[in-house]
């Protein structure tokens, strides 16, 4: 689906237009095999980079062709089974493009006219929608971060279902690593291409700090689920090893009397098996016997 809309410094709110006017921005949703040649013909944009906006595989990058720029990012998609999809901007001296599989929320809040969005000054639209792009990438880290960290509490007491869980959150800081590394090189690339004023060149350069922060804040709770799951192992070897010793120090304490009872159980003639009191002699050397091993085992600290 292909939208225009456009709004100038005098207008009060974004407007949906029914087709392209110069400095309008092109909103295209889950495009046909047919919008896509449209877009490539009518804008004559590239028809591969228009179709790497729909690849959820796709590698952040930008790609220059004098006034024109392909700036490929990622953005989250908490509703979705595959969180991480990509979007493709197009900046161009008519126009500013945005291209996605599925509407990314911030795309309905500018919509919606929540969000302030000047479409004739694209290179402000641009770094509106980089800011976008990093708040929702910053709340999917600091969640993430929150359930690392209350995972971190109880790592003692972690069942399966917490495990899968702290695996799951493993691979989403995994993939926001991945996103804001390449994010940082976009943004960096961006300032040398592009040129900005000089209120506008702080601010991508803030996004890129940012940035930086939520990928040292992602590499540090990767750090702690390592740190977790390395405890978590630890701590349930331990108890598996104190599992085993009683069963064995069990069966061990069985064995002394089976093997006595089953020597006086043989039919064959043996010492005291007439002494009225034998019973209570054969009781007593088991629980001599019970009383020798447990202090062994204490002595060497295995109870």
């Amino acid at each position: 689906m292909i939208s225009y809309f456009k709004r100038t410094i005098k207008d009060r709110k974004l407007k949906k237009i029914p087709e392209f006017k110069t400095g309008c921005w092109i909103n295209v949703v889950d495009p046909t095999e047919e919008e896509i040649s449209f877009l490539e013909k009518r804008f004559s944009l590239d028809k591969q980079n228009l179709k790497s906006g729909l690849d959820e595989n796709e590698v952040p990058r930008v790609e220059s062709e004098k006034t024109r720029h392909y700036i490929l990012l990622k953005t989250i998609q908490p509703h979705l089974e595959k969180e991480m999809e990509t979007i493709l901007i197009v900046l161009d001296e008519n126009f500013i493009l945005t291209l996605s599989k599925n509407k990314p929320n911030f795309i309905e809040s500018i919509e919606g006219g929540r969000i302030k969005f000047i479409t004739t000054r694209r290179k402000q639209a641009l770094l509106k929608i980089f800011s976008l792009l990093n708040k929702e990438f910053e709340k999917s880290t600091l969640r993430i971060v929150k359930k690392v960290r209350k995972e971190k509490k109880k790592y003692q007491n972690l069942g399966e279902k917490e495990i899968n869980e702290l695996l799951l959150q493993e691979d989403k800081l995994n993939d926001l690593v991945f996103t804001y590394y390449y994010s940082i090189l976009v943004y960096k690339k961006i300032i040398k291409n592009i040129k900005f004023f000089e209120e506008d060149r702080e601010l991508i350069e803030d996004l890129i700090i940012e940035a930086e922060q939520g990928f040292n804040l992602c590499k540090s709770s990767l750090k702690t689920i390592s740190n977790i799951r390395n405890s978590s192992f630890i701590f349930l070897s331990n108890r598996l090893n104190k599992v085993i010793n009683l069963l064995t120090v069990l069966t061990i304490l069985i064995s002394i009397p089976a093997a006595i009872s089953g020597i006086y159980g043989m039919n064959v003639l043996l010492p005291f098996q007439h002494n009225p009191h034998i019973f209570y002699y054969i009781i007593g050397v088991i629980l001599f016997s019970w009383i020798i091993f447990i202090a062994y085992l204490k002595k060497v600290k295995i109870l």
